[in-house]
């Protein structure tokens, strides 16, 4: 029972983590602070998660948030991506790319 009970905790903290992920602002480092939420940036939104839904939100027709470097090892860090989230979906599930045609 016992058990049952943690399994059941658990589950429960992972469903509100997962929950409120899509809310979460971008995120970035200390050379690329994020902006702030204030209408300039689309918010944060990833094409995958919604294949039939194609993006009519207020703001889905604004640029992301984007900021990248090259690090003094030479690697390239990429923050978020100037897309608007309209742009996205179409280049993920528009003219029969990855079978949704």
């Amino acid at each position: 029972m016992k058990s049952i009970l943690q399994m059941m905790a658990v589950t429960l903290i992972m469903g509100a983590q997962i929950a409120g992920a899509e809310s979460n602002w971008y995120t970035g480092d200390e050379r690329c602070r994020p902006p702030k939420d204030d209408g300039t940036y689309s918010a944060p939104y990833d094409a995958r998660e919604h294949p039939g839904d194609y993006p009519t939100f207020p703001g889905a027709d604004k640029p992301g948030w984007f900021c990248s470097y090259q690090r003094e090892d030479g690697v390239l860090v990429q923050h978020g991506t100037s897309l608007t989230p309209q742009q996205q979906w179409l280049a993920v599930w528009a003219a029969g790319a990855n079978n949704m045609n």
